[in-house]
This record gives structure tokens, C-alpha cells and sequence, in this order.
């Protein structure tokens, strides 16, 4: 097997750490086991305002992913918007998901995008130009089903659902059910914590519901818990390390 120069694109929000940054270091450190010389290029990115959207997506159209460190890079995998944007003749597209306020999530309480002749024009502009990013890769795979409809939907792109293996998979095991549920995710509005918390202000049990993960919302989140009552069976963990 001829060992690949491969570049791994990452749009990094600074200050914030979750699944798709996971994803991205686990795919570099499992190309590299097989033989790979696989790298990170990482852009800051920031998705508001939402007029200097394009702004970001620029920054990846004018990176020359081509070569680095002298020599020809192989193969680029995209993962997320604005990642995408980049140009290489062999662009392979991973997708974790593109900018979702411009898309099924515009018009809710989880986007900026409304129902004006500035947004419209603006979300219509994004996802046609997302359409001709998209279709310069010559692979497009997905973390999911849903995405990979989301993306058939809107950009009529077909793409094959590629489902990664959970980082900590060969840690877990089957044992006796405990007394609580247990959800790991960041904490922000659109991973709908708040939905969770408020069922648990309907169980009569007192099976608990234990939250791991950091974020925007937190503050929002524990003053949740003690308006409905919850501390003693609803907590918020934080971030918790892998070995525990």
C-alpha cells in the first residue's frame, strides 16, 4: 500500500470542543495507523453575524491545500461547512453537517435566518453555492442518515451514510442497569437538553438523569433544574474524562 499525503479539514469554532472535533482527531489518528501521513488544517471559523458567513467560506476558497511541506498533498477530506470550500482535485467530502440555520433549522428558535427578503436572499445564495462546493468532490460519505438526506433534500447530492466508530467503543461493556439515565453532549440549545430535564418533572420514579458536557447553556440548564424542583435527581456533570 503507497502511504498517502492527507489533509484533514476542520473548521474549529475557538473555545469549543465536541463530537466533530472528536471525529476529526480520531480519523487522523486511524489514517495514520494504516500507514497514512495524515495532518489537520484547522481555520477558525464563526457563523455570526450571519452576513460575514461568506466571509469564513472564502477564507477556505483562497487556502492552497495543493502541497505543504514541499511536496504534493494526495487526497483532502471535508468535514463541515465551511471545509468544503477548499480546492483539490481529489476533495473526498465527510460531511458532519453543513451551516443548519440555513437549512431545516431556519425559521426556528435554534437560527438567525427569518422570514425577510435579506435572509431569504441570503439563505438561497448559501445553499446554491454550497450545491457547487459540494459537487467538486469526487467521494461524498456522511456521518449519518439524516444528513445524507438533508443534503439530497437541499443540494440533490446523493451520498453514502459512513458511520464512525464511537471513541471510547472498545471501552464499553454490558453490566446491570443503574438508576439513572445518562446524556453526553455540549450544551446548547440546539441538542435540546431542556427536553430531557423537563420530562424528568414528570417521573414519578426516582430513576436520575445525569448530564456530561460543557457549553453556552449551562447556566440556562441549572437554572432549569431548580425552577422545576430537580436538583436532587436531575446534575449536570460537566466535563467528565474518558476513564470515568
Amino acid at each position: 500500500m503507497t502511504a498517502l499525503r492527507i489533509l484533514i479539514l476542520e473548521a474549529q469554532v475557538p473555545f469549543v470542543h465536541g463530537g466533530a472535533e472528536i471525529l476529526v482527531r480520531e480519523l487522523a489518528s486511524a489514517l495514520t495507523a494504516r500507514g497514512h501521513h495524515a495532518q489537520i488544517a484547522a481555520v477558525p471559523f464563526l457563523d455570526y453575524p450571519k452576513e460575514e458567513i461568506f466571509a469564513g467560506a472564502e477564507a477556505w476558497r483562497l487556502l492552497d491545500v495543493m502541497t505543504a511541506g514541499g511536496a504534493d498533498v494526495d487526497l483532502v477530506i471535508a468535514t463541515k461547512f465551511p471545509t468544503y470550500f477548499a480546492r483539490h482535485p481529489r476533495k473526498v467530502l465527510w460531511l458532519v453537517h453543513q451551516h443548519r440555520a440555513a437549512y431545516e433549522l431556519a425559521g426556528t428558535r435554534f437560527s438567525d435566518f427569518r422570514h425577510t427578503a435579506r435572509d431569504v436572499a441570503l439563505r438561497k445564495r448559501l445553499i446554491e453555492t454550497d450545491t457547487r462546493m459540494l459537487r467538486e468532490c469526487v467521494g461524498h460519505f456522511t456521518i449519518a442518515r439524516t444528513v445524507s438526506e438533508r443534503m439530497l433534500k437541499y443540494n440533490g447530492i446523493p451520498s453514502e451514510a459512513l458511520y464512525n466508530p464511537p471513541k471510547l467503543a472498545a471501552q464499553l461493556h454490558e453490566g446491570p442497569y443503574g438508576d439513572y439515565v445518562l446524556t453526553v453532549t455540549r450544551l446548547e440549545h440546539v441538542k435540546r437538553v431542556d427536553l430531557a430535564i423537563d420530562t424528568f418533572a414528570t417521573v414519578t420514579s426516582s430513576t436520575r438523569l445525569l448530564i456530561a458536557g460543557d457549553g453556552s447553556i449551562r447556566h440556562d440548564l441549572a437554572e432549569r433544574i431548580a425552577q422545576r424542583g430537580l436538583r436532587d435527581r436531575v446534575e449536570l456533570l460537566g466535563r467528565v474524562d474518558d476513564a470515568r
